[in-house]
């Protein structure tokens, strides 16, 4: 298993998802209110539009055995190599075109991935080179310039060299459960929780996913009619794809879940 060197936030994160995944009830609560889109602040009009990572941008590859898991738990990393010189801003392909970007040093990346870690001994690293790594974002998985350490176990760790300027809230954005697939931008096929179940004789209702758009973000959640009490919860999550037709193309703007997740959008 590779090393949980998120950062406790994260970790938290992780723990809330993991409770939801194991099951207690539909991720959508009856009268629940989805958050209004107008309080998302996405810069929808941004050129190039910023990227949204929906996960903690430390990437591992390899797994060093337990005695790395343990020292990479603590979230801080130690570099005693030889540091690269910095790039100049690179070409990279993003979701709405090519853009010319600028890069961070070797150094600051691993003051950045230190930045939220616990008191304990510093994983240490041993090398770096500049790379390319494929991080997780709200467009899809994304290939971008990344530092990639070697460490004393001999795994590699892998951190964007783009600057932070280039994201949205980097580092902070929860990733949502839920997954969207569109051809058109307009008619989403979202694929959710199964409701959980009703009682015996109890009527299922009818369940569907509505949409709340905003100008800078739509809000997607289910809406159920018609259903009875509810004597059960579901023991695992359960896929199912629910459409959702909306007023204008979704464009630029997040696809948000109604816990404020990041739904990944693929076409």
């Amino acid at each position: 298993m590779p090393a949980d060197y998120r950062p406790a936030g994260m970790r938290l994160r992780l723990l809330a998802v993991a409770v939801l995944l194991a099951g207690c009830a539909s991720p959508v609560v009856d009268g629940a209110t989805a958050p209004p889109p107008s309080e998302i602040d996405f810069p929808v009009d941004a050129k190039p539009r910023p990227i949204v990572l929906t996960g903690w941008p430390l990437v591992q590859e390899g797994s060093g055995g337990e005695a790395e898991k343990i020292a990479a738990s603590n979230g801080r990393f130690a570099f005693t190599g030889a540091a690269p010189t910095t790039p100049a801003p690179t070409p990279v392909e993003l979701s709405d075109g090519p853009a010319t970007l600028p890069l961070i040093g070797a150094a600051d990346a691993v003051v950045a991935m230190s930045a939220a870690g616990r008191d304990g001994t510093p994983l240490e690293l041993v090398a770096v080179e500049f790379g390319q790594a494929r991080f997780a974002t709200d467009r899809g998985a994304l290939d971008l310039p990344a530092w990639r350490f070697r460490s004393a176990f001999g795994s590699t760790f892998s951190w964007p060299a783009v600057a932070p300027t280039a994201f949205w809230r980097f580092g902070e954005v929860t990733g949502s459960i839920d997954r969207a697939t569109t051809t058109d931008g307009v008619t989403l096929d979202v694929e959710m929780d199964e409701p959980a179940p009703p009682c015996p004789g109890e009527d299922p209702g009818v369940t569907k996913a509505v949409a709340e758009e905003g100008p800078t973000s739509v809000v997607v959640r289910q809406e159920t009619t018609g259903r009875g009490r509810l004597c059960g919860d579901n023991a695992l999550y359960q896929p199912r794809t629910f459409q959702v037709v909306l007023e204008e193309p979704l464009g630029a703007r997040v696809l948000v879940d109604e816990h404020n997740g990041i739904i990944t959008v693929t076409r």
